[in-house]
């Protein structure tokens, strides 16, 4: 990752490095987190990061208070309408934050920190850039202390069609894949016809995150296709236009996943898939930390992604029934919190998700079997009427959704402490070998 990238950025522009330098002794998961991010980083760290992180010092207070009046004028006036909470203080609240905990205004909102009793827990929320830019690549890198294995399952997790193939090699439900379009060449997988299958396609680049640049094209019947923006196009157009893409980006052309008849309602037009958050134990186990359910807002977009502005909900572990849903990823807050999907009207408060313990058996196996040598990752499920489908994975999954949509910080639940005890093995392993 580039030193000037995002995260980079704002790791510098927070102070992290001593904010967490000043924490108290506490033994907690949370602070064990904060301060190994800040030796490891600072160890790990290049001549052109550490410029970067003196830097930025004299700039902080500047930007810290740029950023806390636009994202007070994005929330500000919804949130004092919510708790009373005026502007003034809202805005000193930020600078309070941002100086003892290292937590930037977009965050005061994102994790609702005007609010009392989250503010008295702020110094346990995992900040993105901790393990964006530092502590999922140690893990990686060192699989978490343990011997690392001859083959990684890295390149598999970054490239979706390898990611593919290692499912069905460890007999993974996933969605078949007709085609790949690269360079301007087609290649079939899963489809022996000619032109394009006749049903509903989904179409997504075969490297890329969030969503970005993909496409469905509804079959409408004697070789018509319509895209979700309202284009026409033959099987013949659809393949001509992909080839012409693919000289930038490569593309997979698989069938459009339709939702389980239960969550149907829920979903808006767009497949639903439930993020599943996995870490390896203290038994050398994989166990399920964290599920948000996430759908689409508006049936106009084609993917569920929350930074999309699709709406996410927590999902209890136990049960697989739903919370409150919200949005909110780019820290505008201002539309609260949904008993009912805010489009449809259809309630989201309490429903169950169908399918839930074989989901949550499929994230094990499939983390055990496959991708063991990945410490933590977050699993993209969909629910189909013939059961749990993998669409995809993440080597470092944002936690910012999680802590939000769950109204807690993570680092000292579950999560938070077994991040804590692969952390400390991998550093005495590190050290071990040096």
């Amino acid at each position: 990752m580039s030193a000037w990238s995002l995260d980079r950025i704002t790791q510098a522009l927070s102070g992290a490095m001593w904010t967490f330098s000043s924490l108290p002794e506490d033994n907690s998961a949370a602070t064990f987190v904060h301060r190994c991010f800040r030796r490891e980083s600072w160890r790990g760290a290049g001549f052109r990061e550490r410029t970067l992180m003196y830097a930025a010092l004299p700039f902080a207070p500047f930007v810290t208070l740029v950023l806390a009046i636009a994202f007070t004028a994005l929330n500000g006036q919804a949130i004092k309408k919510r708790t009373g909470k005026g502007i003034i203080r809202q805005i000193r609240e930020q600078f309070e934050i941002a100086l003892r905990y290292a937590i930037l205004p977009p965050w005061y909102y994102i994790f609702e920190l005007h609010d009392g009793d989250k503010r008295r827990r702020a110094s346990e929320y995992i900040n993105r850039f901790e393990v964006k830019t530092c502590l999922y690549r140690i893990l990686r890198d060192y699989n978490g202390g343990l011997p690392i294995p001859a083959e990684r399952s890295t390149f598999c997790i970054k490239d979706k069609l390898c990611f593919l193939s290692r499912c069905r090699r460890f007999s993974i439900a996933t969605a078949p894949v007709f085609l790949i379009v690269s360079k301007g060449e087609i290649k079939a997988i899963d489809w022996g016809g000619s032109l394009l299958p006749e049903t509903d396609l989904f179409v997504k680049p075969l490297q890329g995150e969030n969503g970005r640049n993909a496409v469905r094209w509804d079959y409408l019947g004697s070789g018509q296709y319509r895209r979700n923006d309202g284009k026409h196009a033959t099987a013949q157009e659809v393949l001509e236009g992909l080839c012409k893409a693919s000289w930038r980006r490569s593309f997979l052309v698989q069938p459009r996943l339709i939702n389980h008849r239960e969550i149907a309602d829920l979903a808006n037009g767009t497949l639903a898939t439930i993020r599943v958050m996995s870490c390896r134990n203290e038994r050398g186990e994989f166990e399920a930390t964290n599920a948000v359910f996430r759908m689409a807002q508006n049936e106009t977009v084609v993917v569920d992604n929350f930074h999309r502005g699709g709406i996410a909900v927590n999902v209890d572990l136990h049960t697989g029934k739903l919370g409150r849903g919200a949005c909110g990823a780019w820290g505008s807050t201002g539309g609260g919190w949904y008993e009912r999907h805010d489009k449809t009207g259809v309630q989201i408060l309490h429903r169950e998700l169908p399918c839930w313990p074989e989901l949550l058996a499929m994230v094990r196996y499939a983390h055990g079997s496959a991708f063991s040598d990945q410490v933590v990752i977050g699993w993209d499920v969909a629910l189909l009427d013939s059961g749990p489908c993998m669409v995809g994975i993440n080597k470092a999954p944002d936690l910012d959704m999680i802590q939000r949509i769950s109204r807690r910080p993570l680092g000292n639940e579950r999560f938070g402490k077994l991040l804590a005890f692969n952390l400390e093995r991998t550093v005495e392993a590190v050290h071990q070998s040096s």
